[in-house]
């Protein structure tokens, strides 16, 4: 098959699926795998279609479904109670750090304690309950914002006005999905933006995913990769990705 025809119709497979993913792509156009990643890239470059990591997404790709924290805290909870207490040990006494909502970021809350002299700033209307009700040594301090109901959490130009007053040492995401050629990625439009102000107002940014979120995609960019220090896993990540990310210094813990 010729190349402008193969990538016509692997664009195609792309526009009408909305994401797809690399093995997929090689199998209905009967080429290698490596073929469909030169592809991509050339067509990603193009503005044709967007990069994901394993595959690509449609420019006009609708938002991925995110299911509520609540149910989220139950999946794959042994690792994520694993990851948080490997950031937590991340923290020095005395410091400020902040807490996006998320059910990983949720983990670090019965470890808080042991850490002496902290401060928790939070946009996360769960996590600022349960860091408050969990132990009387931690200082809490909560941004303001529009209550987004299905995550508990706080947005818009409120949050952002209150990250001006506060110095944050270290900021913790729990990220929806990380891509390592593009990015770590959010599953809400309107709270992608709260989300850049998190990352941009700390001057570490420590990122929690468990192995899952290097499979999901989205089209919506919280930060490049460049911006990590330090991104928290499991055993069960993709060695691969992994391996991207360190090229690209970030520290990467596996707990």
């Amino acid at each position: 098959m010729l190349g402008e025809k193969r990538r016509t119709r692997l664009l195609e497979h792309v526009r009408r699926s909305g994401s797809v993913g690399v093995e997929e792509l090689a199998e209905a156009l009967g080429v290698s795998t490596s073929t469909v990643r030169r592809d991509l890239d050339e067509m990603d470059e193009r503005g044709l279609l967007r990069r994901v990591h394993g595959g690509a997404l449609a420019l006009d790709a609708p938002e991925p479904e995110e299911n509520a924290v609540t149910e989220r805290a139950v999946r794959n909870l042994d690792d994520k109670h694993r990851i948080a207490a490997a950031a937590v040990g991340l923290i020095d006494p005395g410091s400020t750090i902040l807490l996006t909502g998320g059910s990983t970021t949720a983990q670090m809350v019965p470890h808080l304690a042991d850490v002496p002299g902290i401060t928790v700033v939070t946009n996360s209307v769960a996590i600022a309950h349960a860091v408050g009700t969990a132990s009387d040594s931690v200082q809490v301090l909560v941004l303001g914002g529009l209550l987004r109901n299905v995550e508990l959490s706080l947005l818009g130009h409120l949050t952002t006005q209150a990250l001006a007053e506060v110095h944050v040492d270290m900021a913790f995401l729990s990220a929806f999905g990380v891509d390592p050629g593009y990015g770590i990625l959010g599953a809400h439009l309107a709270e992608a933006e709260t989300d850049r102000n998190l990352v941009a107002a700390a001057q570490r940014l420590v990122v929690l995913a468990d192995h899952s979120k290097f499979s999901q995609r989205s089209a919506v960019r919280i930060a490049p990769n460049s911006r990590i220090d330090t991104l928290v896993t499991d055993q069960e990540a993709p060695v691969d990705a992994l391996t991207a990310l360190r090229e690209r210094d970030i520290t990467v813990i596996q707990a």
